[in-house]
């Protein structure tokens, strides 16, 4: 039996699966922050120090000035004219950076740091070249310009520490979430686990507990084919019986395929086979009340047709299981059979110095409808003829019908000009070999002796002593020796 897939395990194996994928994305992610925040990081201190370097040369200039302006020496304005020198293009280069950052704040301030300086160098120090020292205007007006300048760069790398700032908590607490989710993940992995092993142990207690019901079943279905067991067939001199069953090899279970041969007097035999829908111990038991129900309508009144009507308003009174049948009678001593069929296959007749051939057939299935009206039909046949039931596993295994009835003519053919002990047996082997079949198969055959072999079988059962019953003993496997038995 191939094991179901449960809901929860289906769920545990797509939350394993999501599970692995947010990991990985979340590990992207993670790579992505981390290495994003570490550029950024690089690109503010770069441009803090871009910032560092307009500050320096600012006060390089400012040095010079008022070196200059004290002692009025040439040589004290060389740090003036380097710093004025490099001061443009360190505030090229800091621009490029703020607008690479967005930094609009802070290029609004730049751009006023750089008018603080061209008026500091318009009207403090172009003038102190050219005055005479200790202008004290000079020096005070060049000290305010100076405090704004500086005041400007402070605050762009306030700006610029300000958005530090910003990026490195946002890294840290993408860390954090990360961390809180790979947490979380081995909790959920943990718990997955649990839950698939739960899953596991109660997928196997449940198929443990299927598979000692269904031994259970088997050996309930055991004991019920013991009980329902008849060892041998009627002993006539005119007349001699094989049978063979042959179970579906997809699962030996009880079905619902019957045979069944019992002496009525010294010259009658009642024949029956039968094939219940389904299988197991339900189909088992309305076997068997199928069975005892047409033996006991045997015995009230051995016609074939009402045999079936009476067993059909039966069935259907008890709402019991469609059942295909047929019932017949034999008279050893005027070689007649008559019977009567509901839904079943056709008997197949073979004469000397003929072909087998199908019966006529008709009438539903016992169980479907009570006022089903069947029809009895007699034929005469002659000594050495051999009548073959059986049911429909026997000429369906191919799934073509006609292809099978004309198999099975075949074998019967084949089987009825041999001296065969057991027929059933060789024309079930004819026709399935060592194949294996889909349904089960009864086989009922039945031999007039010929006249000229003087009969091999003893007399006849005097009426007055004989006892219709049923014989219980041990089951065995379906062989050529079978004789009455269920599938």
């Amino acid at each position: 039996m191939v094991p179901r897939v449960h809901a929860p395990l289906i769920f545990t194996l797509v939350l394993l699966l999501l599970l692995i994928v947010s990991l990985v994305v979340g590990g992207r992610l993670l790579q992505t922050i981390v290495t994003t925040s570490f550029q950024n990081a690089e690109g503010i201190r770069g441009s803090r120090m871009l910032a560092a370097h307009v500050i320096n040369e600012q006060l390089d200039e400012e040095t010079g000035i008022r070196g200059y302006a004290a002692v009025h020496q040439a040589i004290l304005l060389e740090p003036y004219y380097e710093g004025r020198s490099s001061f443009p293009s360190s505030v090229s280069r800091l621009r490029r950076a703020l607008q690479e950052r967005h930094q609009t704040q802070a290029l609004l301030t730049l751009d006023d740091a750089v008018y603080v300086n061209r008026r500091w160098e318009e009207h403090v120090a172009a003038p102190s070249r050219s005055t005479k020292p200790g202008n004290s205007y000079l020096a005070l007006h060049g000290k305010w310009l100076i405090d704004r300048f500086r005041i400007d760069m402070v605050r762009i790398d306030t700006l610029l520490a300000q958005e530090e700032a910003r990026g490195d908590a946002r890294a840290e607490a993408a860390i954090l979430w990360i961390g809180i989710f790979a947490a979380a993940a081995v909790v959920i992995v943990v718990l997955a686990t649990v839950l698939f092993s739960i899953q596991q142990y109660s997928l196997g207690l449940r198929l443990e507990g299927e598979r000692v019901a269904r031994e259970a079943e088997k050996r309930i279905a055991d004991t019920l084919q013991e009980a329902f067991l008849q060892r041998v067939f009627p002993t006539l001199a005119a007349v001699s019986f094989s049978a063979t069953y042959l179970p579906a090899t997809e699962e030996a279970k009880v079905g619902g395929d019957w045979y069944d041969a019992l002496q009525l007097s010294a010259n009658r035999v009642l024949l029956a086979i039968g094939d219940v829908t389904g299988h197991g111990i339900e189909a088992a038991i309305a076997m068997n009340r199928a069975r005892q129900l047409l033996i006991g309508s045997a015995l009230l009144d051995p016609d074939p047709r009402r045999m079936l009507e009476r067993v059909n308003r039966q069935l259907v009174q008890e709402d019991g299981t469609l059942i295909t049948a047929i019932a017949g009678v034999i008279d050893t001593s005027t070689y007649e059979f008559a019977y009567a069929t509901a839904g079943h296959p056709p008997p197949v007749l073979y004469e000397p110095d003929g072909r087998a051939r199908l019966l006529e057939v008709g009438g539903m299935p016992l169980g479907l409808a009570a006022g089903t009206v069947y029809r009895t039909q007699r034929l005469q046949t002659v000594a050495g003829a051999m009548i073959v039931l059986y049911t429909d596993g026997l000429i369906e295994h191919s799934r073509d019908i006609a292809a099978g009835e004309a198999e099975l003519l075949a074998a019967v053919d084949a089987v009825a000009t041999q001296p065969q002990a057991d027929a059933a047996a060789a024309i079930r082997d004819r026709i399935f070999g060592s194949r294996e079949i889909a349904d089960d198969v009864a086989i009922l055959t039945i031999r007039f002796a010929d006249a000229r072999s003087g009969g091999a079988r003893a007399g006849p059962v005097d009426d007055s002593t004989f006892t219709v019953g049923i014989e219980a003993g041990k089951l065995s496997a379906p062989g050529p020796s079978a004789f009455w038995r269920i599938a």
